[in-house]
């Protein structure tokens, strides 16, 4: 767990430092520190599957169960955009990166539909 939260604040804290070029950051900062860390805390427990990690022929009971978390946020709180964008942010210049038939992969595995994009080049704004 040490190291997931370490991964946690690395991502919380480039999210932050990456909103700071955008103009009016101060409605946003507190905003996006709480909302993308809950997404910084739940998919990271997918990224072995969806990188195609050997040791991770499925997703793990954990990751389904998140997906299943981060749906929920997508449809009656955070929302999808925001959700995307937070992903965006968690996977950029991730090596190896996703792998597009793992992602396809992983709804059907988990027994769910995704309310939200993955991607490691995504489009949040559509």
């Amino acid at each position: 767990m040490g190291m997931l939260h370490i991964l946690c604040t690395f991502m919380v804290t480039l999210c932050l430092i990456f909103m700071l070029d955008m103009t009016d950051s101060t409605k946003v900062l507190p905003a996006a520190n709480s909302v993308c860390e809950r997404i910084f805390e739940y998919f990271p427990y997918c990224l072995g599957f969806l990188v195609g990690d050997p040791n991770f022929g499925i997703p793990s009971k954990r990751c389904c169960q998140h997906i299943e978390k981060l749906n929920i946020l997508a449809n009656h709180r955070t929302g999808p955009t925001t959700i995307c964008w937070c992903i965006q942010v968690m996977v950029k210049g991730v090596t190896p990166s996703l792998d597009p038939s793992k992602i396809q992969d992983l709804p059907p595995m988990c027994n769910t539909t995704l309310s939200f994009p993955i991607s490691d080049s995504m489009d949040c704004s559509k």
